[in-house]
């Protein structure tokens, strides 16, 4: 009984953790945090953003840039973006590739 309950708690608090953590906040595991590591699948030097498919996830995750940081980035390159996150905007602080 003492080890279902002892079970129980530690369950429930790794929940509570992976639903309070912002899953951008996680990233990519190996890259660290605020590191997303993925494909180029667009650029858009108009609205200065730059869409990954993320190597973990598989999804799409697109982020603010700069046009300096914009200027040799092509669809298709394997990138590691370190970024910051806030109100839910994601902004590149660096895009490696």
């Amino acid at each position: 009984m003492r080890r279902l309950v002892t079970h129980t708690i530690v369950a429930g608090s790794i929940a509570v953790l992976v639903v309070a953590v912002p899953s951008s906040a996680l990233a990519c595991k190996n890259a660290g945090a605020f590191k997303h590591v993925g494909v180029v699948a667009a650029v858009d030097t108009k609205a200065l953003t730059v869409t990954i498919n993320d190597a973990e996830s598989g999804e799409p995750i697109t982020f603010a840039a700069t046009a300096q940081q914009l200027r040799d980035i092509k669809p298709g390159a394997e990138v590691m973006i370190g970024f910051t996150e806030k109100n839910g905007k994601l902004t590149a602080v660096h895009i490696q590739s």
